[in-house]
């Protein structure tokens, strides 16, 4: 009996510590990423292994302005970084800082196109589709730059989607300005006024709330009671700026 004992306790050993050893095999880490806007140097960078918090830093030259923590937008400095079940990326986005003089030229509202699922920036052409009135000088935007002159009020609309080469095409989610938490009001146009000199990005990815959509207009049209879901859904849509 002993022996069996013996045995039995030393297979239970030995899947223990396969089973160990492959959890350490299967081991998902994130790469953290401190990087400068839209396609600049990493200006440091760490992985992490388990549910981990990060700050993002202060670099000389440079100001924080959001986290894309695989796929979730923050506008806070700290974040909690957790692996999933694939090896992730988390990114700490910067902007260069100038003196917040304009050129000679006028001042400009800077534009970029950002993709949240697949967390680029567009390096090639522009998210805007239309400035209105597009007053002179030279007009105020011409395609495809990503700039636009605001010796006057512009109102700058995104594009309904746009593609992230060389991934497919995407909707159009929210703008926002860089360099400050207050959201920037929903909708395709970003309203600039007179000598604005804004950073802004058009965010696009998948809608996050489609699925909670389908569910609801497969419970409606099954008669149930569906006033759980519908919450669930406007919740979802204010959370992502669909809706106020």
């Amino acid at each position: 009996m002993k022996t069996i004992n013996k045995i039995c306790i030393s297979f239970a050993v030995c899947i223990l510590a396969v089973i160990s050893g492959v959890s350490v095999a299967n081991a998902q880490q994130v790469t953290v990423n401190y990087q400068v806007l839209p396609a600049g140097p990493i200006l440091s960078n760490n992985d992490v292994s388990s549910c981990t918090p990060e700050t993002a830093d202060t670099y000389t030259g440079y100001e924080f302005v959001f986290w894309d923590n695989q796929g979730t937008i923050s506008w806070n400095k700290s974040v909690t970084v957790c692996p999933g079940s694939g090896n992730t990326l988390a990114t700490a986005w910067y902007v260069e800082t100038g003196d917040g003089s304009c050129p000679s030229t006028g001042c400009f509202v800077t534009t970029f196109g950002y993709s949240i699922d697949h967390g680029v920036f567009l390096t090639d052409g522009t998210a805007i589709a239309l400035v209105n009135p597009n007053a002179p000088p030279d007009p105020a935007w011409t395609a495809p730059s990503s700039t636009v002159n605001t010796s006057g009020p512009e109102s700058i609309s995104a594009e309904s989607t746009l593609a992230f080469p060389p991934y497919a095409a995407e909707p159009f989610r929210y703008w926002q300005q860089l360099g400050t938490t207050t959201e920037t009001p929903i909708g395709v146009v970003f309203n600039a006024s007179a000598g604005d000199t804004a950073y802004v990005v058009a965010f696009y990815g998948p809608d996050p709330c489609q699925a909670l959509r389908n569910e609801l207009t497969s419970c409606l049209e099954e008669h149930l009671k569906c006033g759980a879901i519908g919450k669930a859904l406007q919740m979802c849509e204010v959370q992502n700026r669909e809706i106020q």
